[in-house]
């Protein structure tokens, strides 16, 4: 009962907090989640605005270099006469492009014929007239965009912008320049925005702010998907942003993101916080609902075992309680119960012994009655004779005596079993082997063992019982000699000893008529006897020298006869 109670309230209390460490982990994560992707949407805006800012500006550099009056000259005396002097050209360029602080530059013809280049001055005369960035700008439109080009060799990543180079309403040329987007350029943009930065082009990392060596990045390149992961040991939070060209294409992933580290260790820290708690709670909801449960069980149990006593007949129990609950209550009422039980059997005791003293004198007075009416006959008849001087007188005295001596010898017998009732002897108990007692008991019927009047049967294993030998012998003589006056002249008797679960049985068995259902009432009752010349004593002390010996009697009967056994407690 202690289990449970305690098991109800401690799952009552953890259930809940349980719950509720849940809803908070849970909650708290969702929170971090929350955080880190607003603070890297804030980011991300940062970083677009920058890239934007950057090719906007690279646009403004190019504008104001096509608005060059010299570069007008040079592009107007090349179109008249169809000369122009490429050197001079060509460090110009160089030199714009130093000052300008670009990666890209180059001076297009009206043809889309490259005429000098900054970044790479040996190189010159090629067409470009089918880049769509050049023929926009030739088309009149400037224009900034995202676009792959060879600078001495690699493919480089640049933020590029071309404007048309204006002369009374026509285009004279065009001037297309770019930065590129290498490492130098995404830590700029790092130490602007905080952000960590990965540019990849086809799947390949072409660049990163991240230290370490990053050969796969496995990042979710779907626009405005967040993606958590863990890089070089740290982990982050990324966000993708498609690059595009002026057209809309996609040229390049550049992957924002930033360290949750900070987040995930105040995530850690509190939830170290919130276990420690929770340990704590369990441990103290431990102590109070095992202290609870031992409270309320703890009076419960002893009322278990006082009634236990009680039932054993032992009134003197009483309990102490300062409890004013119900089960101080409980507690005071069974003191009082067990109070009135006492005196009520006192009470009983005090009737059931004047019964008993009344039923045994009425018994006595029955059995002394019967001898007596003889004996008074014999000396009337005895006095008749003598007084008419009978010659028939000696004859008559001899009889008469005769019949005195056996019917005081009668008497002398009633007052002997009366005696030993009165005075029988409380057990001297030790430890016996029932198969040696009995066998030493079956001696006595030799005869009838060998006549086959009884049939034996004892146990091969030793039974050990804790008895009084004399006592259990005469219990069993008891039990064996009203079986064989149950089956009279022709009866059998069997008696066998076996193991019955913490039990060692002795067992009678007779095939006499049974018992009728008045004998099976009364078979123990004292005076009971269904012989003639019984006293109604046999069983009473059967049924005495068992219970003194904490055994159980259970009789049974059937057509075949009657079974009486005498189960009595192994020792351990």
């Amino acid at each position: 009962m202690r289990r449970k109670i305690f098991l109800l309230l401690f799952v009552a209390a953890a259930v809940p907090l349980i719950g509720i460490l849940l809803f908070l982990r849970v909650t708290m994560l969702g929170q971090q989640q929350e955080l880190a992707q607003n603070r890297l949407s804030s980011v991300v805006s940062g970083v677009i605005g920058f890239y934007d800012r950057n090719g906007t500006s690279v646009l403004n550099q190019v504008k104001a270099l096509a608005d060059n009056d010299d570069l007008k000259r040079t592009l107007l005396l090349t179109d008249e006469i169809g000369f122009i002097d490429q050197s001079a050209l060509i460090k110009k360029t160089e030199r714009q492009l130093e000052l300008l602080d670009l990666d890209y530059l180059a001076v297009i013809d009206p043809k889309g014929e490259v005429l000098a280049q900054g970044h790479d001055q040996s190189v010159f005369g090629f067409s470009l007239e089918d880049d769509p960035i050049v023929n926009e700008a030739l088309n009149g439109q400037p224009v900034h965009s995202l676009a792959i080009r060879d600078i001495r060799g690699s493919d480089e990543l640049l933020t590029m912008a071309a404007s048309p180079v204006w002369f009374k309403n026509r285009a004279i040329g065009v001037v297309i320049g770019g930065k590129i987007i290498d490492e130098s350029y995404l830590q700029d943009l790092q130490s602007l925005s905080g952000a960590e930065l990965i540019l990849l082009s086809e799947g390949e990392i072409k660049g990163t702010t991240i230290p370490g060596n990053l050969n796969e990045v496995p990042i979710e390149t779907t626009a405005n998907a967040f993606t958590s992961v863990q890089l070089a040991g740290t982990p982050y939070k990324f966000n993708s942003y498609a690059l595009t060209n002026f057209t809309g294409d996609k040229v390049a992933d550049l992957m924002i993101g930033i360290s949750t580290y900070d987040l995930k260790t105040v995530y850690d820290r509190i939830s170290m916080i919130f276990i420690i708690f929770a340990l704590g709670s369990f441990v103290l909801a431990f102590v109070l609902a095992w202290s609870f449960s031992y409270s309320i069980t703890k009076p419960i149990t002893a009322l278990a075992e006082a009634s236990s006593r009680m039932a054993t007949g032992d009134f003197e129990v009483a309990l102490n309680s300062r409890r004013r609950d119900e089960i101080g209550k409980l507690i005071n009422s069974f003191n009082t119960m067990a109070t009135d039980l006492k005196d009520y059997r006192e009470k009983l005791v005090d009737s059931e012994r004047m019964a008993a003293f009344t039923q045994m004198a009425q018994k006595v007075a029955h059995e002394i009655k019967n001898p007596l009416t003889p004996i008074q006959v014999s000396i009337q008849d005895l006095k008749r004779t003598f007084d008419a001087g009978d010659e028939d007188f000696p004859e008559i005295l001899n009889n008469s005596c005769n019949t005195v001596l056996e019917e005081v010898s009668s008497l002398a017998k009633i007052v002997k079993e009366f005696s030993e009732f009165a005075r029988f002897p409380s057990p001297q108990l030790q430890r016996e082997d029932l198969r040696e007692l009995m066998q030493s008991y079956i001696g006595l019927y030799g005869i009838d063992v060998e006549s086959g009047r009884m049939i034996v049967d004892f146990a091969d294993e030793n039974i050990i019982v804790t008895v009084d030998r004399e006592q259990l012998k005469r219990a069993v003589h008891n039990i064996v000699k009203n079986a064989f006056e149950a089956g009279g002249e022709t009866g059998k008797v069997e008696v066998r000893t076996y193991r019955e679960n913490e039990f060692a049985v002795i067992e009678v068995k007779d095939n006499g008529p049974g018992f009728s259902p008045m004998a099976k009432k009364n078979l123990f009752s004292p005076y009971f006897t269904t012989k003639a010349e019984g006293s109604g004593l046999g069983l009473v002390i059967v049924k005495k020298i068992i219970s003194d010996h904490d055994g159980v009697i259970e009789i049974s009967d059937d057509e075949n006869g009657s079974a009486i056994k005498l189960k009595l407690r192994m020792s351990k």
